[in-house]
């Protein structure tokens, strides 16, 4: 995905669930109501998004956080008092982006006065390194540290020229006090945080951590809440979705998350994204199968057709193995797309490998 900025809709008029249409009423809009004594009472802000849909919901909880604090949300970065880049380090020279956003505005932070900050991954990444290169920088925080991210923000009204919010030794990643979801009709929510599979090429493990999945109790009552508040489509969100394991007393397996969620009543949609092939088994595909739902829809993504590659990625499965993922969806009595992600010109890759890679597509 593009960088996208988050847009915060104008409040409407709150509905009842008897009113509600589910194909075309949105979830009502509201402010969040800022405590008293906040230092962002009457001031502004603005968030630039870059990177995948987990940073785009990412967003939407740190703009909920803003908006606790009494801050509003503008249009561009010109009039606004407060600004945060929220960065992703997948895309080639990402953290280079940044510092170049950074240097081309550096001059009006510092007559403005503006606050700054540089969140998500390339913030996890760098670190303190971000007060080196932009000195007019005031925060960094990794994803791990929304949920502090308010106290961060009180330690810089109160004066501290410059705040960090690092740590990955944290289970407390998945809920902020408020989230101000930019979408009225499709709530995401991360189930999982975090990656134990580390593939060769991937800086995930090291910017989001270890995976830490959130209680089934947890995720069902937030499903509960937002059908409450008029949403129809849940989108589940994680690295690698469906290694998702439940530390709950219930222990769900994601197959069975899924099931659970598309049986509550005002659900019209559940879909998910990324899933792992590793821990894609047959129960997900019968879960697709018996739930209408759960969308009819896999994103399983195999990055090489060559078994030789994929052990060079440290990807953890073969060219067969994949294909064996593969006919189990295509196996199902639901008709089931799949998508998937490829990477061209791995270290050492040769032509026949790439070769390989093409005649998978053409099979699958």
């Amino acid at each position: 995905m593009g960088n996208q900025l988050v847009q915060i809709s104008t409040p409407g008029k709150t509905q009842t669930s008897e009113s509600l249409t589910p194909a075309a009423t949105a979830a009502p809009q509201f402010f969040p109501t800022p405590a008293s004594g906040t230092g962002g009472a009457g001031k502004t802000f603005y968030i630039e998004t870059f990177g995948c849909q987990m940073n785009v919901h990412d967003s939407e909880k740190v703009a909920g956080v803003l908006m606790a604090r009494g801050y509003r949300p503008v249009e561009n970065h010109e009039d606004a008092d407060l600004v945060f880049y929220n960065t992703c380090s997948i895309r080639e020279k990402a953290a280079q982006k940044v510092f170049s956003r950074l240097g081309a505005f550096k001059k009006q932070y510092h007559s403005s006065r503006k606050i700054i900050g540089v969140l998500g991954c390339v913030a996890q990444q760098e670190g303190e390194r971000f007060f080196e290169r932009a000195p007019h920088v005031n925060l960094v925080c990794g994803s791990a540290s929304y949920s502090r991210l308010s106290d961060l923000l009180a330690q810089i009204e109160a004066g501290k020229r410059r705040v960090t919010g690092l740590s990955l030794d944290t289970d407390e990643c998945f809920e902020t006090e408020v989230t101000r979801r930019d979408n009225p009709f499709r709530a995401y929510l991360t189930i999982i945080e975090g990656c134990d599979k580390d593939c060769a090429y991937c800086v995930v493990p090291m910017t989001r951590g270890p995976e830490r999945s959130r209680p089934s109790d947890k995720i069902l009552e937030e499903c509960l809440r937002l059908v409450d508040e008029g949403y129809r489509e849940i989108q589940f969100l994680g690295q690698n979705v469906n290694s998702y394991r439940d530390p709950s007393p219930a222990r769900r397996s994601f197959a069975e998350l899924l099931a659970r969620t598309a049986e509550i009543a005002g659900i019209s949609r559940v879909r998910f994204i990324t899933s792992h092939p590793r821990d894609f088994g047959p129960d997900i595909v019968e879960a697709i199968e018996t739930h209408p739902a759960l969308c009819d829809h896999v994103h399983l993504p195999v990055q090489s057709g060559s078994s030789r590659v994929l052990s060079r990625m440290l990807r953890g499965y073969t060219r067969e193995e994949y294909l064996e993922k593969i006919h189990c969806i295509r196996s199902a009595k639901r008709d089931i797309s799949v998508s998937t992600d490829v990477i061209v010109g791995f270290c050492g890759e040769t032509r026949e490998d790439f070769e390989q890679t093409l005649s998978l597509l053409e099979e699958v």
